[in-house]
């Protein structure tokens, strides 16, 4: 059952892309509250605001806030424009949109043919924060003539506008568009499924590359099972089944404190040893002897050493990508110096990648 509290919005922090953040008054010891404009309205100094605010209570990776729920100054909002579908389906705040499969008849033949990727290069990222510093790493080596797409699936935050990433993206022309699938929204095209959604970033965008990955935040239990980043195995699969090149990013780094995170973390181990079943070569990241040495253990003791030929890659040139474009993101709270094994794990799986890649299109 979700927690739910009343407080009143004292001020306006700021308003970004559909995005309102306000300042409450209200005896929850967090203070600050999102809402989304075309969910619950728009907000002004002075409203009412009833908040859902379970995830602040249980401490989870929200950005300290809780989510506007209903604004009491609107006694009637009205129905947008456009399309009929619906994502986040028989919850209380459902959402109106057009799916492209439905509302697009120039593409209907598109969306009745076989997925043919034609040797697009696709990346697939367990973590939201992996995609900035992909665009980047894309963008430094191939500037403005190639297409970008991000398919933004639905295991983390489902409405676009929550990424600050993607607007960041976005004004610096990084990206060229944005797919949302299954119960995720806000993108430029809305898609039923990974299926359709990757038909949409191929033929109706006709991007070069494709990066999936989930929107801000990741679920995890601790089991070796139960963590939403899973899903990038099956999609990988999908996609190289048919014709995509496809490059999966592994989650690295000798900063966490967490053992199971330490190194090549249990997720990348487990989709790596037991879900993935396409025959990909897999980059890894050129680190400090002791490092290296640690993650080459890690690989050989999970058996992956067999399953896929490692490409050793000099990533660090990720730092010179990045600043480039004034790029600065946090993974986990932990910046570049913090935790560069993150970050040269991105940079070695795109410059391996990039390497490799032709569409028989031509690019």
């Amino acid at each position: 059952m979700l927690e739910m509290q009343m407080g009143r919005a004292i001020q306006i922090l700021s308003r970004r892309n559909g995005i309102t953040e306000v300042l409450l008054e209200t005896d929850h010891p967090i203070k600050k509250a999102i809402n989304y404009d075309r969910i619950t309205g728009k907000v002004s100094a002075g409203d009412l605001l009833y908040l859902n605010t379970t995830a602040a209570s249980l401490g989870l990776g929200t950005g300290g806030c809780h989510f506007v729920m209903l604004n009491a100054s609107h006694e009637r909002l009205p129905m947008m424009g456009g399309g009929h579908g619906m994502k986040c389906r028989y919850t209380p705040f459902q959402v109106k949109v057009p799916f492209e499969e439905e509302e697009n008849k120039e593409a209907e033949e598109c969306f009745n043919h076989p997925l043919n990727l034609n040797n697009r290069l696709l990346f697939f990222a367990e973590l939201h924060s992996m995609v900035p510093p992909l665009c980047a790493c894309i963008r430094y080596f191939l500037g403005e003539k190639c297409r970008i797409a991000y398919l933004m699936t639905d295991h983390g935050a489902l409405p676009l506008e929550f990424s600050r990433n993607v607007a960041f993206l976005r004004e610096k022309k990084m990206l060229d568009t944005v797919i949302t699938i299954g119960n995720a929204f806000g993108g430029d095209h809305e898609c039923v499924n990974i299926y359709t959604g990757l038909q949409a970033a191929a033929h109706l965008e006709d991007c070069d590359m494709i990066l999936v990955a989930m929107g801000p935040g990741i679920t995890g239990t601790g089991t070796r099972y139960g963590f939403s980043g899973l899903e990038m195995g099956f999609y990988l699969d999908l996609a190289y089944r048919q014709g995509g090149q496809c490059c999966y990013i592994p989650r690295i780094s000798f900063a966490d404190k967490r053992s199971r995170h330490y190194g090549l973390s249990h997720h990348s181990r487990t989709l790596l040893g037991e879900i993935l079943r396409s025959p990909i070569s897999l980059a890894l990241p050129i680190l400090r002897r002791r490092e290296q040495k640690y993650l080459l253990q890690q690989f050989n003791h999970a058996n992956l050493s067999g399953k896929y030929p490692v490409i050793l890659s000099d990533g660090s040139y990720i730092r010179t990508a990045m600043d480039a474009f004034q790029l600065s993101v946090t993974t986990m709270g932990r910046n570049m110096e913090q935790d560069p094994a993150f970050f040269y794990a991105i940079g070695a799986a795109v410059r391996t990648g990039l390497s490799q890649f032709h569409r028989e299109d031509g690019l």
